[in-house]
C-alpha cells in the first residue's frame, strides 16, 4: 500500500512535468495511448491523470479511515481553491491551467472524490446498479473530463464517454478481483455471486471453480456491452483525438481477451500486457478507428 499519495514532488520541476513524471511512473495502461495525442493537449491530460491517482492513492494508502477522509476533504479544499483562481501546490496548479483551457466542470472531479470515497465506507454492492454508480464516479467521470480536452461535436458523445469509461473499470474489477478480495473488498455484485452459487474464500482456497468461470464470463460479457457502445464515442472525435480512447480501448479489450484465454485463472496472479503488445492494442485500435 502507498503511504505517500502525493508521490515524490521535486522542487524544482514544473508543475506540468510533475504531471507528466507521476503519469509516466504510474499510468501502466494509459501511458501509451496518451502519447498519441498533440503535446499540448497530452499535457493536459496528465494533469487529470495525476488528480485521479491522488485520489485513488489515497484511499488506498495505509492510512487509518480517519486520516484518508481528512486527505480527501483537503482534496475539496484544492479544488475549491483552484476554481476560485487561487490553486496551491504543483498538482493544482497545472490542473488549474487545464480546467481553464478546456473549461471543465467542476462537478467531475466532485464526483471523482465522492467515488474513491465510497471505498472508505462501502466494501460490498447488492448489485449492478449500486456498482455502477461507483465505476460512474470512478472511471466514467474521468472520460467526461478528458474528452472536453479532446474536443467532440456533439453532447451525445458524452454517453459513450460514460460508457467506455465502464467498460474500463468493470475489466479492473475482473483484474483485480483476488487482490481486492484479501484487501477486503468485493465489488462483484452479491447478487452475481449468487446467481452463479459462487462462493469467493472457496476460489481463494482451492483454486477457479466452475462457478467462478461462469461468474467472470457473465462480468465481462458486461464489460463488452459497455465498449461496445462506448466504441461510439470514436466517430464524435477528431482523428487525432479519438487515438487516446481507442488505444485505451484496444488495450483493455487485450486484457479481458488475456484473462479469457487463461480460463480467468486471475486469482493468483495479476493479468498484465507486455509494452510490445500494449503499443501493438493502442495503434492498431488507432488505424480501426479511423475507418469509422
Amino acid at each position: 500500500m502507498k503511504s505517500q499519495p502525493e508521490g515524490v514532488i521535486k522542487e524544482d520541476e514544473s508543475p506540468e512535468n510533475y504531471c507528466k513524471r507521476i503519469t509516466r511512473e504510474r499510468a501502466k495502461n494509459f501511458y501509451w495511448a496518451i502519447l498519441t495525442l498533440p503535446k499540448y493537449k497530452r499535457s493536459a491530460v496528465y494533469t487529470i491523470y495525476t488528480f485521479a491517482r491522488r485520489c485513488d492513492d489515497i484511499a488506498d494508502s495505509s492510512w487509518d479511515p480517519s486520516r484518508k477522509q481528512e486527505n480527501l476533504e483537503q482534496v475539496r479544499t484544492n479544488l475549491e481553491s483552484l476554481y476560485e483562481g487561487d490553486p496551491q501546490g504543483k498538482l493544482y496548479e497545472a490542473l488549474g491551467k487545464t480546467v481553464e483551457e478546456y473549461d471543465i466542470p467542476r462537478t467531475y472531479f466532485e464526483q471523482l472524490v465522492l467515488g474513491v470515497e465510497m471505498d472508505l465506507t462501502k466494501d460490498r454492492y447488492s448489485n449492478f446498479k449500486d456498482l455502477k454508480i461507483y465505476c460512474f464516479r470512478v472511471a466514467s467521470v474521468v472520460g467526461l473530463a478528458l474528452i472536453e480536452i479532446f474536443g467532440y461535436n456533439d453532447d451525445e458523445a458524452k454517453k459513450y464517454a460514460i460508457d467506455l469509461g465502464l467498460g474500463m473499470q468493470l475489466t479492473n474489477i475482473i483484474r483485480d478481483v483476488a487482490e481486492d478480495y484479501h484487501q477486503g473488498r468485493i465489488y462483484i455484485p452479491e447478487e452475481d455471486l449468487e446467481k452463479f452459487n459462487c462462493d469467493l474464500s472457496e476460489v481463494d482456497s482451492n483454486g477457479v471453480n466452475s462457478q467462478f468461470r461462469d461468474l467472470m464470463d457473465y462480468e465481462a460479457e458486461r464489460a463488452r456491452e459497455f465498449f461496445r457502445s462506448g466504441k461510439k464515442l470514436f466517430g464524435y472525435l477528431s482523428p487525432r483525438a479519438r487515438a487516446c480512447p481507442a488505444g485505451l480501448y484496444g488495450v483493455y479489450s487485450k486484457l479481458l481477451e488475456k484473462m479469457e484465454a487463461s480460463g480467468w485463472q486471475v486469482w493468483h496472479r495479476r493479468t498484465r500486457l507486455n509494452t510490445v503488445r500494449k503499443v501493438s492494442a493502442v495503434l492498431g485500435q488507432w488505424l480501426i478507428s479511423l475507418s469509422r
